[in-house]
């Protein structure tokens, strides 16, 4: 497939410089051009050495100081970029700017073809073509379009045309896809069918979602999967693929601190008077959260939520239930806020989850599941004591 396929116009990019902000910049640099040609050489030389060494440092751990790169396939409402535009600054501006992208998948072939290409247009871009390091990078533009279309984007595709057909409010399929080895975050939607409806039935979740996959992207950004002899050199750095499982902590943490978080930051945003609240009673959605978990864990019996991973048919009490058990331990140090705060930045200064876990909630995972896993079987009347308060107007979060 030909790459001048990303200059068709029905592809939307948000994020970038502005047609006008280029212009600015290269009148301005019409006018460097009178400085004498040993000084332009001289600072260019500089320029380039201040650019390599911050290329060098940036990985998916960096804070970076630019929004995210939005891509959104040419059959996605225009209408709709905007909203999901304001949904990432919001949580961009809780969580901080890291490097990411994120390509919106729509229900027609063609177009879902032409943002495959876009995508590796991109990656060649980035630096991510290298026949001799297949392990962290593509071959060539065909392996790129390959991988993305066949592991990626044809299965969004398929959900976004299933989420239409049997009605669904929002979106059907959306996630946090890795790609920390080629230094940056990938995440991608099924067609994000909510937002086309303003405060319509699927409006809000569509906004929680995207709250939650932005939560996946701040958790790995406190992360290091590096190897490294010098941390400011990336050619002596090695990826620690190995690491990945250890450092997230299980998946009960990874998924269960994702939907408490985008259920209380929606709440938060919901106080400010940045969403209209169609959710309900903040204890009724943790509740829904709750039934969930105990019907996914009725085909799982015996287990704990500690030992569940995506592959077991009991996978969504992770979410449902996990969502109780963060609950749980932000009650247990009265601090609604300690995973942004605390666990997840002293995770990236240590490195070791369970030295941090103790620190941070002053008791083992061991004997954290000991007393959870007969807790969450308490009435509702005595679970509810975890769940916040959300303060009117300013959307702080606190336990009475």
């Amino acid at each position: 497939m030909k790459k001048s396929l990303i200059f068709i116009l029905l592809l939307s990019f948000c994020g970038g410089a502005s047609e006008s902000q280029q212009t600015s910049q290269q009148s301005e640099s019409n006018e460097t051009s009178q400085q004498s040609e040993s000084n332009e050489t001289s600072q260019q030389s500089e320029s380039n050495k201040v650019t390599e060494k911050k290329e060098e440092l940036i990985d998916h751990m960096t804070l970076v100081d630019y929004p995210a790169k939005l891509y959104f396939a040419g059959d996605i409402p225009t209408e709709v970029h905007g909203r999901v535009e304001y949904a990432f600054s919001i949580i961009q501006e809780k969580l901080g700017k890291y490097p990411v992208e994120i390509y919106f998948v729509g229900t027609d072939e063609s177009e879902k073809d032409k943002l495959s290409n876009l995508f590796c247009t991109n990656r060649e871009e980035t630096g991510n073509f290298d026949s001799n390091d297949l392990r962290f990078n593509f071959q060539d533009f065909d392996d790129c379009m390959n991988f993305i279309d066949e592991r990626y984007f044809s299965e969004y595709l398929r959900s976004g045309l299933e989420t239409e057909q049997r009605g669904f409010p929002a979106s059907g399929n959306k996630g946090h896809n890795g790609q920390f080895e080629q230094r940056y975050h990938l995440l991608v939607w099924s067609k994000p069918i909510g937002f086309e409806v303003e405060n319509g039935e699927g409006y809000n979740i569509e906004v929680r979602g995207v709250f939650h996959e932005y939560w996946h992207v701040f958790q790995m950004a406190h992360m290091d999967f590096y190897n490294c002899s010098d941390r400011d050199v990336r050619s002596t750095c090695d990826f620690d693929f190995d690491s990945i499982d250890y450092l997230v902590g299980g998946t009960w943490l990874q998924e269960g601190t994702a939907v408490f978080k985008e259920i209380m930051i929606l709440e938060e945003q919901i106080k400010k008077g940045n969403y209209k609240n169609n959710q309900g009673d903040i204890f009724q959605e943790f509740n829904n959260q709750y039934f969930d978990g105990q019907r996914a864990m009725e085909q799982c019996p015996g287990m704990s939520i500690r030992d569940i991973k995506y592959s077991d048919p009991c996978s969504q009490a992770v979410y449902g239930w996990g969502a109780w058990a963060a609950a749980y331990l932000t009650h247990k140090v009265n601090d609604p806020y300690v995973f942004e705060n605390v666990y997840y930045p002293e995770l990236k200064n240590l490195g070791d989850p369970e030295l941090v876990f103790l620190n941070t909630f002053g008791l083992t995972r061991d004997e954290f599941f000991a007393d959870f896993d007969l807790w969450i079987y308490l009435s509702e009347e005595e679970r509810k004591t975890v769940i916040p308060t959300v303060e009117e107007s300013t959307g702080r979060l606190y336990y009475p």
